[in-house]
């Protein structure tokens, strides 16, 4: 995917240029009103956000990071990363588990409010880390407090993370990977240790956090995610810790799952969403193009990473004239995806990188 013509450069540059503006400019982040400074999950044909996300806005937090790092502090930057911080304050007083999806209609049904998540806990945790780190806020310690008796409640008896906790726990939660234990909270514990650098974090969260990774490692390369999201968010963990030993020992494994699934989506014409089938989804193929990038650094003619220059022209022509996302080919009504957004960003940002360009190694430390 490096080596792209001057002209293909150019063309992804000014797609890069018009999803950053309108991540940052945009409807993504709320400006007013109650939930001022949360970042949406999905916005409407008409601007309005659908949900405002704690997860996105940890996201959010993290490409912001991401941003200043590979393009400079500015004076916006600094104002959204501490409306998002004012807003995760809000909403981890909201009740005594805050809710997964906040709906901005009143009324909206949706089982993920039936338990919180580790992951989207870690995320925030995380955004609020890289955020720090590159001076864009300072974290404000009741949100700190708060986001650190969460996870001391999400511990398990084994010493591990769980995958969520249940609201009601008579209640039933669906069977999905999200609801139990799998190779994608490696992100999720990667994003813990971390942040332990740059946040205080108690010694048995960080514990917790080191044996679910590499639990999760584990998991990974031995009974791998047949949903394509999962499996990247597997991938995503180990590349953002590829020195520790168990992410050393999971990605020669990782590098052959993701060469099959892109052997599919060159035989599919698309990154399938589970294994070798499902909807044409924006966020996973750019997901994908960031992982082939990172886990080839090096681009060789024969490659596995060359089966996505039809996804990366792919992901181009599908990027609005404002700058907007779709979730997957073919919605209707279409919606823009916040979180495919800021992996279009970065995966577009790869795609133009010269092997062995900075941005490499800024990509793997502020991966969204």
């Amino acid at each position: 995917m490096s080596a792209l013509p001057a002209h293909n450069r150019q063309s992804i540059e000014i797609t890069r240029d018009t999803v950053a503006r309108w991540l940052l400019y945009g409807p993504a982040q709320l400006r007013e009103a109650a939930h001022a400074g949360g970042v949406a999950g999905v916005v409407t044909g008409n601007g309005s956000a659908e949900y405002v996300y704690p997860e996105i806005t940890g996201y959010y937090l993290q490409w912001l990071a991401w941003y200043a790092a590979s393009r400079g502090h500015s004076t916006q930057l600094l104002e959204r990363a501490k409306a998002a911080q004012s807003w995760l304050r809000t909403w981890l007083h909201s009740e005594e588990l805050p809710a997964t999806r906040v709906h901005v209609r009143v009324g909206a049904d949706d089982w993920r409010n039936g338990a919180i998540f580790f992951f989207d806990v870690a995320m925030v945790v995380r955004g609020l880390a890289s955020a720090a780190r590159q001076e864009l806020l300072e974290p404000d310690p009741v949100v700190l407090r708060d986001l650190s008796e969460l996870l001391a409640r999400l511990i398990a008896e084994d010493g591990m993370f769980a995958a969520c906790l249940k609201r009601d726990t008579n209640a039933a939660l669906p069977e999905r990977w999200s609801t139990r234990r799998g190779g994608f909270l490696a992100k999720a514990a990667a994003g813990i240790l971390s942040a332990a650098h740059d946040l205080p974090m108690a010694a048995n969260i960080v514990t917790a956090a080191e044996d679910t990774f590499v639990a999760s490692c584990q998991r990974a390369r031995d009974a791998p995610h047949d949903h394509t999201h999962a499996l990247l968010y597997a991938i995503e963990g180990c590349l953002s810790m590829n020195a520790h030993p168990a992410a050393a020992q999971a990605l020669p494994s990782l590098r052959r799952q993701l060469a099959e699934l892109l052997c599919a989506a060159q035989r599919g014409g698309h990154v399938p969403e589970s294994r070798a089938t499902g909807a044409a989804r924006l966020d996973i193929a750019a997901q994908a193009l960031r992982a082939a990038r990172l886990l080839w650094a090096r681009a060789t003619p024969d490659g596995p990473d060359r089966c996505l220059l039809p996804t990366l022209v792919l992901l181009v022509r599908c990027v609005g004239p404002d700058g907007t996302v779709p979730f997957n080919l073919g919605a209707s009504p279409p919606l823009a995806c916040v979180w495919a957004a800021m992996f279009a960003e970065q995966a577009l940002a790869l795609a133009q990188c010269d092997d062995g360009a900075p941005a490499l190694s800024r990509c793997r430390e502020y991966l969204v």
